[in-house]
């Protein structure tokens, strides 16, 4: 008998469940989407470094997975609670005639039963077939080649999807058994709500908590420009503690302090139906003022997540061109043959080199980056001073900095004894360093060693010396080689191309290298190289530019998704408790165009007050995040255009399903 009513609640009422319904096919789609990811390697030709940043890619979407469930229970619930709300009538006749508590939960925990399993259905379906394009964009991020299409199902990831949700099922039936224990039968027929007067009532208190949200924004705005997010610490938890406080604060007084602001204007307050517009939304703000401010947060969460994060993935790639100049790199601290090494304990690293250059980097006592940064300290932040100017600085031996250059292709250098060059394998991922070096170049600036002043190349060397996944010669020294002699080696280097065909050898050099470190490890005396091949680079940057975008899309589109939907669901059910309202307005003679207009607007206003506020927190924690991220010149307006598209989608799609669905309720019944 349950199963029939539930199935015929469910058809009669699909309308009014359509929103949760697509919510939760889109909850679950996303889920298996990205919890598929390992699955896909089987679509693709990849190395052993690849093989394992899938792993890793995956083992971070587990952990990101418990995050995203609890956000998902809550949103589910807290559906369900005004999915329950919406029906308070129906409830209360059930009531009436004579249905007892426990049964009405029965017949809800029936309908939440078949509503789970469809939408579990459909969801995986729908995730399914996306997961599909998600393999292109993986080996894309990887550029690896593709075997050959074939449909890819993960198992693990279906499983895992049924389980999490499945348990969030059980959770909202017990919440809806509870919730139906404690209403009562007055409560269930008395549904229709009427306009709350506002919980702060005197005007002067909500203008003086209104500047007092500005205060709070503005101070966590300054504080933040000012010391940046670069390291977590007091500072940062004041700024996030006084901005939370500020967007609570500013929409707990913007109720009322809005509603008095407009009806000071009273040809605009008493124009058409802005009246009640102004009402209904006064009453919406006051009594859901503390939810509306969550998602406020939960959006600008969405907005910094997709923008910061595709801007750290620009940052990446462009990174990646700068990091691999050589087919394969080693580097041993010291002065020691890294060649006569390898060749010590049976291995030959040459015989996979077609040309290479083994030298060493130096440096002399009490001799520091400050020698260069010194005379361009005002372009340094002040923080960066004394890293930069306290460190030592290694020396690069002319002839050696040569024979890498040809190792590249470039053309060779040639210095005057009275000359050295500056170099620096970050600078063409930091501008801001690059601009410092080219104007103590251009500026003509000398290097003084042991009281001689050295004439500087006009040109600063960016061409890499080794391949590394990580650039970290801020700047050294090109010097003529008699300058070094007497000098301390910090370290050797050996960088080489593989003979052809490059790639293949790089991966059988690579897959020698994990074989030959296994042999070693634990062994007393074993190697302390370490060293990278181009495409494992390639495999550590590309691996980390998945991470931060799957991350930063899964949890974007999970706030997006929670806050759009609890909207919506707020405004639905707003509607059905001002059904009467509107056929009032219908009985004095208001034309259903006005009604929509004013439907429309009330509803706009509802769902652009929130995404106001967190696009203006954006702007700033934009700036913020792209100076800590910004190695490069990052492209914020093309990732902020990306987001905005997104948003706009996906919070446009939801405002639009909300006015069609609350006009249905209002103007056309059930």
């Amino acid at each position: 008998m349950y199963f029939k009513l539930s199935l015929k609640n469910i058809k009669k009422s699909f309308r009014d469940y359509a929103i949760y319904f697509l919510t939760l096919c889109f909850s679950v789609s996303i889920f298996y989407i990205f919890n598929s990811i390992e699955a896909q390697k089987a679509m693709m030709v990849i190395s052993s470094s690849v093989n394992v940043f899938l792993q890793t890619i995956s083992q971070v979407m587990n952990i990101i997975s418990v995050f995203v469930s609890f956000i998902l229970a809550f949103l589910i619930i807290y559906a369900n609670r005004f999915l329950i709300r919406r029906r308070k009538k129906e409830l209360g006749i059930y009531m009436t005639l004579g249905m007892e508590k426990g049964k009405m939960a029965k017949l809800l925990v029936c309908e939440t039963f078949l509503i789970g399993i469809l939408s579990l259905g459909a969801g995986l379906l729908f995730g399914v077939f996306i997961s599909q394009g998600l393999s292109v964009v993986t080996a894309k991020l990887f550029e690896v080649d593709m075997t050959g299409y074939q449909f890819i199902f993960s198992p693990s990831a279906f499983i895992k999807t049924i389980l999490y949700f499945g348990i969030i099922f059980v959770v909202v039936m017990v919440f809806s058994t509870f919730s139906i224990s404690q209403y009562k039968l007055i409560d269930l027929i008395q549904a229709d709500r009427k306009n709350e007067k506002p919980s702060i009532k005197n005007p002067v208190v909500t203008v003086i908590l209104f500047i007092l949200s500005l205060v709070c924004l503005g101070v966590a705005y300054g504080m933040v420009l000012k010391n940046g997010i670069a390291i977590f610490d007091h500072r940062l938890v004041i700024e996030m503690v006084l901005g939370a406080v500020g967007t609570f604060l500013f929409f707990a007084s913007l109720s009322g302090f809005f509603l008095k602001v407009i009806q000071s204007n009273k040809k605009r307050y008493l124009k058409g139906l802005n009246m009640f517009i102004l009402r209904q939304i006064n009453s919406r703000i006051n009594t859901a003022h503390l939810s509306i401010s969550f998602i406020c947060l939960m959006l600008f969460c969405t907005i910094g997540i997709l923008s910061t994060g595709l801007g750290a993935n620009t940052a990446l790639s462009s990174g990646s061109r700068f990091s691999a100049p050589y087919d394969a790199s080693f580097y041993v601290p010291g002065q020691v043959s890294i060649i006569d090494t390898f060749k010590e304990y049976g291995f030959d690293i040459l015989s996979y080199a077609d040309g290479y250059a083994e030298f060493s980097l130096y440096q002399q006592e009490n001799v520091t980056k400050g020698l260069i940064f010194d005379k361009v300290k005002d372009m340094i932040p002040q923080e960066n001073r004394a890293r930069l100017e306290n460190t030592p600085i290694a020396f690069i031996r002319l002839s050696d900095y040569n024979k890498l250059l040809v190792l590249q292709g470039e053309e060779a250098i040639s210095l005057k004894d009275n000359q050295v060059a500056l170099f620096s394998d970050y600078a063409e991922l930091a501008q801001d360093l690059k601009d410092c070096l080219e104007t103590f170049i251009n500026k003509k600036y000398p290097v003084t060693l042991a009281g001689v002043d050295y004439e500087v190349y006009p040109k600063l060397q960016t061409k890499g010396v080794y391949t590394t996944s990580s650039s970290d010669i801020i700047v050294a020294l090109v010097v003529p080689d008699w300058m070094t002699e007497g000098s301390e080696v910090q370290s050797t280097i050996l960088s080489l191309n593989c003979t052809s065909p490059r790639k293949t050898m790089q991966y059988k050099l690579e897959d020698d290298l994990y074989a030959f470190q296994e042999k070693y490890e634990g062994v007393k005396d074993e190697i302390l190289i370490k060293g990278a091949t181009s495409e494992m680079v390639k495999s550590i940057m590309a691996g980390t530019k998945a991470i931060v975008a799957f991350v930063c899309i899964y949890l974007g589109l999970i706030f997006l998704l929670a806050s759009a939907a609890v909207l919506a669901l707020q405004q639905i059910s707003e509607a059905a408790d001002n059904r009467k309202r509107y056929e009032v307005l219908q009985k004095l003679g208001a034309e259903d165009k006005l009604i929509n207009s004013a439907l429309f607007k009330q509803i706009a206003i509802y769902f652009i007050l929130p995404l106001a506020l967190a696009a203006v927190h954006s702007v700033v924690g934009i700036k913020v995040a792209n100076d800590v991220i910004a190695v490069g010149g990052l492209n914020a307006l093309g990732n902020i255009v990306i987001t905005a598209i997104l948003i706009t989608l996906v919070y446009g799609s939801y405002f639009m399903a909300t006015y069609f669905s609350s006009k249905r309720i209002l103007l056309r019944g059930k």
